[in-house]
């Protein structure tokens, strides 16, 4: 694959993550992120650090109001690894920037970490 391939399957597996967070889906959030992904930032005052079961759980328990929008608005892939930017706006009313790492897993892109920031 050349670059301007591996952009477009990084974008879907991005997009796939805004679907599975929009659609209130945990198994389509689960099946975007590695088995050993992290996820951290800060909610508020509150520091969360560890892995993203917590949020796949608040999706799958709570829907995804219609208000919800978000955009990638940055990707970047340099080789086997690629990260990309996401802006989420009323996500439970509020608004979050996301910092993606992904790799390129047994020929097939995965997300490592999330790093988000609330506003």
């Amino acid at each position: 694959m050349n670059r301007t391939d591996e952009t477009a399957a990084v974008r879907a597996v991005v997009s796939d993550y805004i679907r599975g967070t929009a659609e209130s889906d945990p198994a389509l959030l689960r099946s975007v992120f590695h088995e050993a992904a992290v996820m951290s930032g800060y909610l508020g005052p509150d520091l969360l650090l560890g892995g993203p079961e917590p949020f796949f759980e608040a999706v799958g328990a709570r829907k995804v109001g219609p208000d919800y929008s978000a955009e990638i608005t940055e990707i970047s892939v340099l080789g086997r690894t690629a990260t990309a930017t996401v802006v989420e706006d009323n996500l439970y009313d509020l608004s979050f920037v996301n910092a993606f790492h992904l790799l390129k897993v047994d020929g097939a892109w995965t997300i490592t970490s999330k790093l988000f920031h609330h506003d």
